[in-house]
């Protein structure tokens, strides 16, 4: 049995490995106050109230910061002699000889790898301890402790300068990001580096840590969540006012859907509900696609909490440690923040990795890759730094601080040796000079002060192959039998444990391991704080103080460590309770696959758990891995006697490979469900509906998703049409009939209408959306309408479903399309939106982007896009809703500001950023949209442009891929084009033009914004060719359009009455009746002068300076106008169009 003075020994030992290391986590500040502020020994050696809740040390520096954090004021002791002493003597009392003894050979492998001391010297000190009495910690009380905290950082220069630099650079260039990736060997000191940063940033600041686990690698978002929950503590600690403030903003942001980051950091739930809040005033409306727009609803609300927090704490930055560790999800989460560029608060995000744990194949590798390419797009700094182990002169100055000797051959001797014992490793100096000093290797002169050893002797007893996590598990070997077991346990927890937790496993699973008596986990726990093994934390949490504590402990069970996860799964999953097991689900399920190696088919179930709540809160890579386990552990009975679980892990695998953008692995999944012939139609939906989405969503081929959705709808009994030629016809008769009885209908009947729970009719509902989106992309106009004509009827026959709302907006732009009823168009679009209230904003966007763009802008003054565009926007982004969303960005962005003559460059300037925000979330439609416009606006603008007229350049040339099966890019292309030929071309070019494409761009998309601005400068170029050529032809076709305007000037919509009253000007002046038309022409210029808009001001008086040479021979005033016209041209930015008219002056 061991003896009780060898246990405080080992006990101790440890002990003066930790102490030491919990010094380095800290900044110099915060080593003062632990020095001068502790009451006792059994006081934790570290408070961090900043940094994350349980700071993990870094496992990758072994927290060799011991040379990293202190400055001179702390040179004294952590413990006194008496301190350490009375923590020796005090700690584990209660064990008797008996139970002291040697443990676990039963369970633990026997000792690998290499020991710090050679085997002679090793056989030597056994020797010696069993012919002297056991040597407790007293006994070396004449010998001072070692103080690693006064070697500072040490040759951490240059790692520190570069971090100031891109600090101070963070301070002084608005809305750049810094992102500061850290790399090195485990033990190297890249946590210590990083953590010297707190003692820089500005009292506004703030500086955050979360920390990735070893074990909880696969757990999504981990080390993101503890980075939050800090900040929401920092936040709650502000005040009331403070919260209220943020919750304000937050909750504007997000509106009333946050349940998201809630789930996510539960420390948001007082930040964004007041204690009294009542949420249930909505009803609970699910979705038929749960994982449609998930990835996006959390991006966006991601960086909407970063926006708010960095406005609170300026800077923020966030530490994220060891992203070896990292999940994908919280990877992308990093790449959503970094590349924010609507977040102009200073962030700076630094992570750190063991570099020998990263390879070209590994997660951070490659997303480290793709950030690299992404910095100029997205406007961040990225930093890449190696920190490299000690040179032989650092470890001499590391010994000069520690171990002052008069002998400077000494120092260097010595140096020389640590490094060719441990390759230069700052941890694994620390550690080598440890045991030195513990094996009384090291002798102090109480008269000089100085330390003195006999390098022979150290060299001949020690080897060159130290391995500390060996040493540590050594050392934890020998403590008592319990102790070992209860460290055994807590390891498969992960970095940071709940005392219940422990507590469950210890009770149930601890009887296992130990032959005597079981301690209680109360009684075990405050004596692993007080030798600093553990940390205690909030709220009953627990945390290893170090890593290489952990990894040791974990390798005590090495040889069965399969099944000793399975057991605690199970002991965990069987015996917390429900809230509990959410908590920690991942952990849970995680550490029973790890020891399923048996491959038990009952725990299809737990993966099927982890696999929904993964999915819930967007972790689809985690979701996707759950369900592939699940399906691996299903048995053939399981689609009889299970056959909900085999379902809905297929689905979930299905949706998840699906949004990862694996389509292949999605249709593998989709093509086991359905072969199975005990399957309704019905179970099978899920499935087929994500094919429908990929066809349309994700490859862009329109006509086959419309297909594919037409075939869905006909197996549920919803037949659009019964022949295809018939289907115009059919369409159209049938849209005047659905749109008279709606009209019919009163507003308390929408308002009082019901949420439909029928199943049958929410995927009826899906499937004919998403049939209308396709038709509308594929220019098919005849399934464009009889889709949404049933998407209402169905809505009034069964009540209101999730699609409702887009179908009533749907309605109203078939008011236009067949009867040419605004008034009508304006009721529906407004019942629609009215609809958006009972799904709390749930497809917001679609709705908001077809009842504005196609709809609303015809009746109002299109100034007021802007702000329906901007509702758009954040409503998509909730929703994580990417079509429309990108859909109200580009009309933002582009159409807006281009029909209301805003200057060019600044629209070019906005094109890059939803350029590459469009290529980011790789919408395919919008990318083409984009390029098209962005191509015919640096044309405009670009004076080395050579060719303005023609439709090709650098951003976008055409192809024929470019719009095959979508017609909408197809018009978009036609608009382009013909908008630079009526810029730099002739007019009479411009009209020739004009007839032979004629209305094909409303023909395709019908009611689109585009037409009102296309059909304008139609109208214009064919008056001015008919004016020149006196030809009926142009005449006619500019009659035509003058006439369609006509209809619309009675509504609000200023910038088509302008419109029409130009055209009619042209038209009084092609008739000779030039007193009417100089007045029109004067009306129509005051009119587009009362908006701004600069390039119908060029353009107006540009043809009035025409008419008043022309006809009238107003040289004057026509010359006035022309300058007027080349003005107003050159503040739009139209470069070539004023050289141009200025050769005509």
């Amino acid at each position: 049995a061991m003896g009780e003075q060898e246990v405080v020994k080992n006990i101790t030992f440890l002990t003066s490995i930790i102490n030491p290391l919990t010094m380095m986590m800290t900044s110099p500040q915060q080593q003062n106050e632990l020095l001068t502020k502790r009451p006792s020994p059994t006081m934790p050696s570290m408070r961090l109230d900043v940094i994350s809740q349980y700071k993990a040390s870094d496992t990758s520096s072994g927290r060799s910061d011991d040379l990293l954090s202190a400055d001179q004021s702390s040179k004294r002791s952590l413990l006194s002699n008496n301190d350490q002493s009375s923590v020796a003597n005090s700690a584990y009392t209660g064990y008797s000889k008996q139970t002291a003894a040697p443990v676990l050979t039963s369970v633990a492998s026997p000792v690998t790898g290499s020991s710090i001391l050679s085997p002679s010297a090793v056989q030597s000190r056994r020797r010696k301890a069993k012919s002297a009495p056991p040597r407790g910690f007293k006994a070396k009380s004449n010998i001072p402790p070692l103080d690693f905290g006064s070697a500072g950082l040490i040759g951490r220069g240059a790692e520190m300068s570069t971090l100031k630099a891109c600090y101070d650079r963070l301070m002084v260039e608005d809305g750049r990001k810094e992102l500061i990736l850290v790399g090195g060997e485990s033990g190297v000191g890249k946590s210590s580096v990083i953590r010297s940063m707190d003692s820089q940033i500005s009292i506004e600041g703030l500086f955050v840590e979360g920390k990735f686990d070893m074990n909880t690698s696969n757990e999504p978002y981990s080390g993101v969540a503890k980075a939050f929950g800090v900040i929401c503590r920092k936040i709650k600690e502000a005040g009331h006012e403070t919260i209220l403030d943020l919750r304000q903003n937050l909750r504007k942001e997000l509106g009333d859907k946050p349940g998201l980051l809630v789930q996510l950091i539960p420390e948001l739930q007082d930040i964004l509900f007041a204690e009294t809040s009542d949420d249930s005033s909505h009803e609970s409306i699910d979705r038929v696609d749960e994982a449609e727009g998930g990835v996006d609803r959390l991006r966006f609300a991601f960086r909407m909490l970063a926006r708010v927090f960095s406005s609170v704490f300026s800077p923020l930055i966030l530490f994220l440690d060891d992203l070896q560790w990292a999940d994908v999800s919280s990877l992308q989460v990093m790449e959503y923040l970094i590349s924010d560029t609507e977040n102009d608060n200073p962030l700076m995000i630094i992570g750190s990795y063991r570099s020998e744990e990263v390879d070209e194949n590994s997660l951070l590798h490659i997303k480290m890759a793709a950030l690299r390419e992404k910095t100029d797009k997205f406007q961040f700094l990225m930093t890449e730094l190696i920190i490299e182990s000690f040179s032989v002169s650092a470890i001499e100055k590391v010994i000069t601080t520690v171990l002052p000797s008069l002998r400077v051959d000494h120092i260097v001797g010595l140096a020389a040796l640590c490094h060719k014992r441990t390759l230069g490793n700052p941890f694994f100096t620390i550690e080598f000079l440890k045991m030195l000093h513990f094996e009384g290797m090291l002798s102090f002169d109480k008269t000089t002060k100085t330390w003195t050893w006999n390098l022979s002797e150290i060299r001949k007893e020690t080897m060159s192959t130290a391995n500390v996590v060996v040493m540590l598990e050594q050392q934890l070997r020998k403590l008592p039998e319990q102790v070992q077991a209860l460290l055994q346990c807590a390891a498969y927890l992960g970095s940071t444990f709940r005392e219940p937790t422990i507590d469950l496993v210890w009770s149930v699973y601890g009887r296992r391991l130990v032959d005597t008596r079981m301690k209680p986990v109360a009684s075990l726990l405050p004596l692993l704080v007080a030798d600093n093994i553990f940390e205690k934390g909030e709220k009953e949490q627990y945390r290893w103080v170090h890593d290489k504590l952990q990894e040791a402990a974990l390798s005590l069970s090495e040889t069965r460590r399969e099944t000793f996860q399975l057991d605690i799964g199970k002991t965990l999953y069987y015996g917390l309770t429900k809230e509990q097991v959410e908590e920690d689900l991942f952990t849970i399920v995680d550490l029973i696959n790890n020891g399923n190696t048996l491959k038990r088919p009952e725990f299809a179930t737990v993966n099927l758990r982890a696999a929904e709540k993964a999915r819930g809160i967007s972790a689809f890579q985690a979701a996707s891995e759950y369900a592939s386990e699940g399906i691996s552990l299903l048995q053939e009975n399981d689609w009889v006697e299970n056959k909900s679980t085999a379902l809905s892990l297929y689905t979930i695998g299905a949706e998840s490979e699906l949004v990862l953008g694996d389509v292949d692995a999605a249709e593998r999944y989709r093509e086991v469900v359905l072969s199975r012939p005990d399957l309704s139609t019905l179970e099978m939906l899920p499935l087929q509906i994500g094919k429908a989405k990929a066809l349309g969503d994700v490859e862009l081929r329109s006509k086959e998703a419309l297909e594919y959705c037409l075939r869905l709808l006909k197996k549920l009994g919803c037949r659009l049409t019964w022949a295809r030629p018939l289907a115009l016809p059919q369409a159209v008769v049938g849209a005047i009939r659905t749109i008279k009885k709606a009209k019919a209908k009163s507003p308390s009947f929408y308002e009082s209408m019901e949420v439909s729970n029928d199943t049958k009719q929410k995927y009826i509902g899906y499937l004919l959306s998403k049939a209308a989106l396709n038709a509308y992309t594929a220019g098919d106009t005849a399934m464009y309408l009889l889709s949404a004509v049933k998407l209402v009827d169905i809505t009034m026959e069964f009540g209101l479903n999730e699609f409702s709302a887009t179908a009533f907006t749907f309605l109203g732009i078939m008011s236009i399309v067949v009867l040419q009823d605004y008034e009508a168009m304006e009721q529906f679009v407004t019942i629609g939106l009215g609809m958006l209230k009972k799904f709390r904003g749930m497809h917001a966007s679609e709705a908001i982007s077809v009842g504005s763009q196609m709809g609303l802008l015809w009746v109002k003054p299109i100034e007021a896009g802007r702000a329906l565009a901007e509702m758009g926007i954040v409503a998509g982004r909730r929703e994580g809703d990417l079509v429309y969303t990108s859909w109200s960005i580009a009309t933002h962005v582009i159409n807006l500001p281009y029909a209301t003559g805003c200057p060019i460059q600044t629209i070019v300037e906005g094109c890059p950023a939803i350029l590459a925000e469009f290529e980011d979330i790789k919408a395919g439609a919008q990318i083409l949209n984009t390029k098209n416009y962005y191509q015919m606006f640096i044309n405009l603008n670009d004076p080395s442009c050579e060719k303005p007229s023609v439709h090709i350049g650098e951003i976008y040339t055409d192809t024929k891929e470019d719009h095959r099966g979508n017609l909408v890019h197809l018009a978009d292309k036609l608009v382009a084009e013909g908008e630079l030929v009526f810029w730099h071309e002739d007019y009479e070019v411009s009209a020739k033009r004009a007839l032979m494409i004629g209305e094909t761009h409303a023909k395709i998309a019908p009611a689109n914004f585009w037409n009102q601005i296309e059909s304008f400068h139609r109208g214009v170029a064919l008056y001015a060719a008919a004016i020149k050529t006196k030809k009926g032809k142009y005449k006619r076709a500019g009659n035509k359009i003058r006439k369609k305007l006509a209809t619309l000037t009675q509504y609000d919509n200023t910038t088509i009455q302008y419109y029409y009253m130009f055209l009619t000007a042209e038209h009084l002046a092609l008739n000779k009746n030039y007193k009417a038309a100089k007045m029109q022409y004067e009306r129509a210029i005051e009119a587009v002068g009362k908006l701004g808009h600069l390039h119908h001001l060029g353009l107006l008086n540009e043809r009035y300076s025409d008419f008043l040479l022309r006809e009238l021979s107003l040289e004057k005033e026509s010359r006035y106008r022309l300058e007027r016209a080349i003005g107003f041209y050159r503040e739009w930015g139209a470069v070539h169009k004023v050289k141009a008219l200025e050769s005509r002056l």
